[in-house]
């Protein structure tokens, strides 16, 4: 138990020491990770929003459709033009 706590503490200094070299070659070695993810959060944004346009347009249309099929006409059933 005495060995896990002590190399607990030393990694924890080692982290603290070093924090800034870690950070840097995280970014570097993760970078094209990033970018990749980046760019299929892109595409992703866009199919969505082509969707939701394709999507509105239809509902959109059939709602006036079914307010044109409901709205009485203009003139009366039955009446003499």
């Amino acid at each position: 138990m005495r060995r896990f706590i002590m190399g607990a503490i030393a990694g924890g200094i080692a982290v603290w020491v070093w924090r800034d070299e870690l950070q840097k070659f995280l970014d570097q070695r993760t970078r094209g990770v990033r970018v990749k993810a980046a760019d299929q959060l892109q595409m992703a944004q866009e199919a969505t929003e082509s969707a939701l346009d394709a999507a509105k347009e239809e509902i959109s249309s059939r709602l006036q459709s079914g307010q044109d099929a409901m709205r009485p006409s203009e003139h009366p059933v039955g009446a003499a033009r």
